[in-house]
C-alpha cells in the first residue's frame, strides 16, 4: 500500500478535502489545553486525540462542531525551566509553543485554529481585571490575615487543593504554615452548592466521589422538636439562632449574637459514643433575664455547615503570571504581584468564542461544554476551580448554566520504560542506562516518545488507531511499538480485499462507540470479516473507522466509489459518548438527644 511509504507526504494531500457538512446542532468538545512548559509527547496526544475522535464522530451525525485549542502558558513550571536555561520566561513559552503546535499538526487534529488562545497574551488576561472588580465588589474577593501554605523551593504561596500530604503539588517539597495578610477568593460561601449542585453533570460516578470527598460538607440539620431553653445562674435563655462556626477536631463552638450582634456565650457540643453531649455555657459578659430571638425556618429546622474547603488563596510572588496588583517601590523597581495560573485555566473556555467581548449573549448558545476531555488528576484541583467561577458567573448573570461541563472523559497514561544510571551512589534517569521499571511518560523521567519521529515512519492514523485499541480509554497502556506491525497488516488486508464483489448478509458494530467498548474495534472488526469481507461490508467498517483513521478512511473509500457514504445517522444510532448519572445519595446518620435530632 502507497500510504506507508510516506504517509505524512500523503496526508498533507487530503488534508483540506473535507467529505462531511457542518450544520445543525452545535457541540462544543475541549481538552484540557496544553501547558507549554516543554515539548509534547505521545502521553499527552492521547488526550487531543481522544477529543478528535469524539468531534468526528459529531461531525458525522451532521452537528456543527466546536473544537478550539489554545495554550495555558502562565505559571511556574514555564518560569523555571526559563530560569534553568537561562532564558526570559516569555521566549521559552512562546518558542514551545511554536513547537508544541508543529508537533499538533502532524496528528491533522480538526481544530478551529481562528480562535487559538494563549492565556499570556494581553488581549486574554486583561479580563481578568474586570472579573476581579466584579469579585471585590461584591465581596467574593478580600483581602486578610490568614494561616496560609508557604512554598519555600517555589517561594510562592500555595492554595489548600495544591498541597498533598503537607508536599507542594510541584516542588514535592515540605511546606510552612504561617500567617500572612494576602488575597483570597471566598470559596466557602459556595461550598453548598459545590456539593449538592453536582447532581446537574452527567459525570461518572468516580469523578463525583472525587469532589464529594474534598468538598466534604458535613450538613447538620437540627430539628426543634420542643421550645429549648438552657438554664445559667438562675437565668433561661432561649437558643435561636446560629451565626458562625469556628471547627476546633471534634469541638464545634456554636457562637450565639443578639440582634445588636454582640457574642453573648459560647455552646460546645462534643460528639462521643454516637451521643451528643452539651457542656455549661461560658459567660461572656453580665446578662439579665435575656431571650434571644429569631426567625425559625420552615418545619422548625435549621442547619449547621461544616466543610473542608477553605478560601482560595490566589496571589503569587512570582514574575512569570498574570498581573494581579503592582506596587511601586523606592528604587522605582516593581514588586511582582501575580494570580495563581489555575484562575485562569477556570474561564478560559468563555474567552475561545469572542474575544471582543467575553461576556456576549451570542456565545452562550454554544454552552454547557459536551465533552471535556484530560486526565483523571484534575478532577479535583482544576475542576473545583472552574466550577466555582462558572457559580459566580451564572450569579453575575453572564450565562444561564449552573454547571458548564456536561460530560467529562478522563483518559489513562500511557507508561514507558523508564531507564536510570548510577552517579554517586544516585539514580539518575537517562535515555539509556539500566531498565529501572515502567512509568508513565513525562520530561523529568526522560522516557517520553516525540510523536513527530513516530508519524513519519508509521502515519498519524496509524498512531490514532494504535491509542484507541491498545486499550480501554480510562486504563492506562504500556507503549510497544510492534504492535503497529499488526495494525499495519489489518490495514493492509482491508485495501487487498476491496475488489471482493459478491454478496452477503451485511454487518453492523452495534455500540462500538461507547467508550467503554471502542477498544475492541479490531476485534469486532475481524469477526466480520470472517463472515463477510466483500467491499460492501469494507465501506460499512471503513465508515465507522473513519472518526479514528480519517485520512485512510478518505483514501479507500475513494478507491470504492469515489466517497459516496452512507447514511451516518443510521450507523450511529445514539448519543453514546454521554453517560447519564443524575442521582446523588446522601449518607444519614441519626444523633439524638432529649428534645432535638441532628442529621447528618
Amino acid at each position: 500500500m502507497k500510504y506507508f511509504k510516506n504517509p505524512t507526504f500523503i496526508e498533507n494531500k487530503i488534508l483540506n478535502k473535507n467529505i462531511f457538512k457542518k450544520k445543525y446542532k452545535k457541540i462544543f468538545c475541549l481538552s484540557m489545553i496544553p501547558y507549554p512548559s516543554g515539548k509534547l509527547h505521545l502521553g499527552h496526544m492521547r488526550n487531543y486525540i481522544l477529543t478528535d475522535i469524539i468531534c468526528r464522530y459529531y461531525m458525522n451525525k451532521k452537528k456543527s462542531v466546536f473544537q478550539p485549542i489554545g495554550w495555558d502558558s502562565f505559571g511556574l513550571p514555564a518560569e523555571n525551566e526559563s530560569i534553568k536555561y537561562n532564558i526570559s520566561p516569555k521566549k521559552w513559552t512562546i518558542s514551545n509553543i511554536k513547537y508544541m503546535k508543529k508537533q499538533i499538526f502532524y496528528f491533522k487534529n480538526n481544530y478551529n485554529w481562528k480562535n487559538e488562545i494563549s492565556t499570556c497574551n494581553f488581549n486574554f488576561y486583561k479580563w481578568e481585571f474586570l472579573i476581579f472588580i466584579l469579585l471585590f465588589k461584591n465581596d467574593l474577593l478580600i483581602k486578610k490575615e490568614d494561616i496560609i501554605f508557604w512554598d519555600e523551593k517555589e517561594n510562592c504561596i500555595l492554595s489548600n487543593e495544591q498541597v498533598k500530604n503537607n508536599l507542594g503539588w510541584r516542588s514535592n517539597s515540605l511546606i510552612k504554615i504561617k500567617k500572612k495578610k494576602t488575597w483570597f477568593i471566598n470559596m466557602k460561601k459556595y461550598s453548598k452548592r459545590l456539593f449538592i449542585e453536582l447532581k446537574y453533570n452527567n459525570w461518572s460516578k468516580k469523578i463525583i466521589n472525587v469532589q464529594k470527598k474534598w468538598i466534604n460538607n458535613n450538613l447538620f440539620l437540627i430539628i426543634k422538636m420542643k421550645k429549648i431553653f438552657f438554664q445559667i445562674n438562675n437565668f433561661y435563655l432561649n437558643i435561636n439562632k446560629i451565626k458562625n462556626i469556628n471547627i476546633n477536631k471534634k469541638i464545634y463552638f456554636l457562637i450565639i449574637k443578639n440582634k445588636k450582634k454582640k457574642t453573648i456565650f459560647n455552646l460546645k457540643i462534643f460528639f462521643k459514643n454516637n451521643k451528643i453531649i452539651i457542656s455549661n455555657f461560658n459567660i461572656l459578659k453580665k446578662m439579665k433575664k435575656i431571650f434571644i430571638n429569631f426567625n425559625i425556618e420552615k418545619n422548625n429546622v435549621y442547619s449547621l455547615k461544616i466543610t473542608k474547603l477553605k478560601n482560595w488563596a490566589i496571589e503569587r510572588n512570582r514574575k512569570w503570571g498574570s498581573p494581579f496588583f503592582y506596587k511601586k517601590i523606592k528604587n522605582k523597581k516593581k514588586n511582582y504581584k501575580t494570580i495563581d495560573t489555575f484562575f485562569q485555566s477556570s474561564w478560559y473556555y468563555l474567552f475561545f468564542l469572542n474575544s471582543i467581548n467575553i461576556f456576549n449573549i451570542k456565545k452562550k448558545k454554544w454552552y454547557p461544554i459536551n465533552n471535556y476531555i484530560g486526565g483523571e488528576e484534575h478532577n479535583n484541583l482544576h475542576l473545583i476551580y472552574l466550577r466555582l467561577l462558572t457559580k459566580i458567573f451564572y450569579d453575575f448573570n453572564i450565562f444561564n448554566n449552573k454547571e458548564i461541563i456536561k460530560n467529562i472523559i478522563n483518559q489513562g497514561f500511557i507508561n514507558n520504560k523508564v531507564y536510570v544510571k548510577i552517579f554517586n551512589n544516585k539514580k539518575i534517569f537517562s535515555k539509556n542506562g539500566y531498565l529501572y521499571n515502567f512509568q508513565k511518560m513525562s520530561k523529568s523521567k526522560k522516557n517520553g516518545i516525540n510523536p513527530i519521529y513516530m508519524i513519519k515512519k508509521w502515519g498519524s492514523d496509524l498512531i490514532r488507531l494504535y491509542l484507541i485499541s491498545k486499550n480501554s480509554i480510562k486504563k492506562n497502556i504500556i507503549w510497544e511499538q510492534k504492535d503497529l506491525n499488526y495494525l499495519k497488516n489489518f490495514i493492509i488486508y482491508i485495501n487487498n480485499n476491496l475488489n471482493n464483489n459478491f454478496y452477503k448478509k451485511v454487518y453492523y458494530l452495534k455500540n462500538i462507540f461507547n467508550l467503554s467498548k471502542i477498544h475492541n474495534i479490531i476485534s469486532k472488526i475481524n469477526k466480520i470479516f470472517i463472515k463477510n469481507n466483500s467491499k460492501y461490508q469494507i465501506k460499512i467498517i471503513l465508515n465507522y473507522l473513519y472518526p479514528i483513521i480519517p485520512n485512510i478512511s478518505k483514501i479507500l473509500l475513494f478507491k470504492i466509489n469515489k466517497l459516496k457514504i452512507l447514511n451516518y445517522n443510521i450507523i450511529y444510532k445514539k448519543n453514546i459518548f454521554l453517560k447519564k448519572n443524575n442521582k446523588i445519595f446522601f449518607n444519614k446518620i441519626i444523633y439524638s438527644k432529649n428534645d432535638s435530632i441532628i442529621l447528618i
